[in-house]
């Protein structure tokens, strides 16, 4: 419900960055990439702005609403990307082959079993060419559970303030608390909040995981300008992996 209810704000929380897109271009370019597929989507920015470049993209989120909302922000742009509702543990279920792959915005932490997070990875590699690339992106979990309870920074935009913070319960598991307040003519109109369960995955047990799941060589950077990961103040975990 929440992630539904999220779905008409999540382009003014959550805007286009352009070091993102570089990031994934320079990425997928490298290896001459034509076909790019999307796990976890949400409303398509990054989908779109691919397919803006010349990709042909996928895209696929197991929220219907956000899906709802990229083919209609794609539409609107005019660009034809493929959204469908998906999981991002059955990148095979489309039945496609991609040259590239990416799935950010911390979605692999909503993975809690050890059995999905390789289930999602060995799909991963299934549908990806040789040579092909996958780029994940999630937390920097090492240095949030050093750190304790991890308030991220606010994000406040015209009309709407979005609250976040991260809460340890142990080494495989922390909550994620948010809050969401909309207002409209100096008062609240509309509050949600949300608390769940993720999975804390730190950078070592995620380059075992790619490795396990048949990738050849994973980089790991501190942020979309290729930056160096540094488990103390890295904001983001961000693996390239290729096969």
């Amino acid at each position: 419900m929440f992630y539904r209810n999220l779905a008409d704000y999540y382009d003014l929380i959550f805007p286009p960055e352009q070091s993102k897109t570089a990031f994934l271009h320079g990425e997928f370019s490298a290896v001459g990439a034509s076909r790019v597929l999307d796990l976890a989507c949400g409303t398509g920015t990054y989908a779109i702005e691919l397919a803006r470049l010349g990709y042909e993209v996928w895209g696929t989120d197991l929220e219907p609403a956000l899906i709802e909302q990229a083919q209609k922000k794609a539409a609107d742009a005019k660009v034809a990307v493929r959204f469908t509702v998906g999981d991002m543990r059955e990148a095979d279920a489309l039945g496609l082959m991609f040259d590239g792959l990416f799935c950010i915005g911390n979605s692999l932490a909503h993975l809690l079993e050890a059995s999905d997070l390789k289930k999602a990875l060995a799909a991963m590699r299934s549908v990806l060419n040789s040579p092909g690339r996958t780029v994940l992106q999630i937390v920097n979990f090492d240095r949030i559970l050093a750190a304790g309870d991890t308030r991220l920074p606010l994000i406040e935009r015209e009309g709407l303030c979005f609250k976040r913070i991260y809460r340890p319960q142990g080494e495989e598991s922390l909550l994620f608390d948010s809050e969401l307040s909309v207002t409209g003519r100096d008062k609240v109109a509309a509050r949600f909040e949300n608390s769940v369960l993720l999975r804390p995955l730190r950078r070592a047990d995620l380059e075992a995981l790619l490795f396990e799941a048949g990738f050849k060589v994973v980089r790991v950077y501190g942020d979309y300008k290729y930056e160096e990961y540094h488990a103390t103040d890295s904001q983001a975990t961000i693996a390239v992996a290729e096969c």
